[in-house]
């Protein structure tokens, strides 16, 4: 297995969190969390994706219902 640069920099990045915060996985989440409400993180909100339209196939019957995956 190959070793990715960007790979090996978030793995990096992880383990000098985690030592700052001695490991302690509660420590994070909570560090984690205040960050979060402190609302320094940048989000980005896009617009919904519309649907896109199936064409019903040539002759199908007029019951006939296309599968799109979506529930």
């Amino acid at each position: 297995m190959t070793e990715d640069d960007v790979l090996c920099e978030v793995r990096v990045a992880r383990e000098a969190y985690a030592r700052l915060h001695n490991f302690d996985v509660r420590a994070m989440v909570e560090d984690l969390r205040a960050r979060d409400a402190a609302g320094d993180w940048p989000v980005v909100r896009r617009a919904p994706r519309r649907p896109h339209q199936v064409a019903e196939p040539a002759g199908a019957p007029p019951n006939y219902k296309v599968q799109t995956g979506a529930t």
